[in-house]
């Protein structure tokens, strides 16, 4: 079985061999892949087996997957913002470069709409979960606070605009038996 370390710049291929004279297996570096163009080379391939440059490929190809899936799910995690500042972006230009980009957004847009139906997301389902959400998150702290701006304290079109959170409600600390508080109580009990 071949073991695979990822160094900074390559991806050093480790073969276990069995010694006599230890009585245990020893680690042989068999060769290195670049990680930037990773393929086999040709002294790669002619120092392994068969089934090592199967084990090879099927590895490199893994990594590719699992390489491609994180910038696609870092994609969509950065979808959000770039929208908004693609946004700011359109209230300020209009001229013929804008216009291109608007063209290529909304083609890309439609894709994506078309790919959260087809994944179970559609607008009003995702709308629904949203509004339900923000409901229950009213009803356990409290109404969110509205915020208005003047003109004059409104940011500037560079800055980016952000959303105002809702602060946690915080818990009032529980009463100490004995207290002030508790002298005026008719039920509580005598403080000595």
């Amino acid at each position: 079985m071949m073991q695979f370390r990822e160094r900074r710049r390559v991806i050093q291929v480790i073969r276990t061999v069995y010694d006599p004279d230890l009585k245990r297996g020893r680690s042989e570096l068999v060769g290195k892949i670049d990680k930037a163009a990773p393929v086999v080379t040709d002294r790669l391939q002619k120092s392994c087996t068969p089934e090592e440059l199967s084990e090879i490929l099927t590895y490199l190809d893994d990594r590719h997957n699992r390489l491609r899936n994180e910038a696609v799910r870092a994609g969509a995690e950065t979808l959000p913002a770039q929208m908004r500042e693609a946004a700011e972006y359109f209230r300020t230009h209009r001229d013929d470069d804008a216009r291109a980009f608007a063209t290529e957004i909304r083609l890309a847009w439609e894709d994506l709409k078309t790919a959260l139906r087809e994944a179970g997301f559609s607008k009003s389902k995702v709308l629904k979960r949203a509004v339900d959400r923000e409901k229950a998150v009213e009803t356990v702290e409290g109404p969110t606070p509205s915020v208005s701006l003047a003109v004059e304290d409104a940011p500037s079109p560079v800055a980016p605009v952000r959303k105002p959170r809702a602060r946690k409600a915080r818990t009032a600390p529980a009463a100490v038996e004995g207290t002030a508080a508790d002298a005026g109580r008719t039920d509580a009990p005598p403080v000595a």
